[in-house]
């Protein structure tokens, strides 16, 4: 149970900072498009993508890395 947890707190932790980081890169406007445009057809599929592939790395790197000493 103890190694779990060693394993989670700094998963979870990474997982809340990519879910702000995204959420703050998805609130931010870019001003040559109108923002339904930007929001609907490029920002979003971006951040999306983006933060489902770091998420997908802090799982592996979480559970598949082997933190046993040699």
């Amino acid at each position: 149970m103890v190694k779990m947890r060693e394993r989670l707190t700094p998963f979870l932790i990474r997982f809340f900072i990519a879910t702000l980081i995204a959420w703050m890169l998805a609130t931010v406007p870019l001003p040559r498009l109108t923002a339904q445009q930007w929001f609907a057809y490029i920002q979003i599929p971006i951040i999306i993508f983006l933060l489902v592939c770091y998420i997908g790395k802090l799982l592996i790197d979480s559970f598949f890395y082997n933190h046993y000493n040699s």
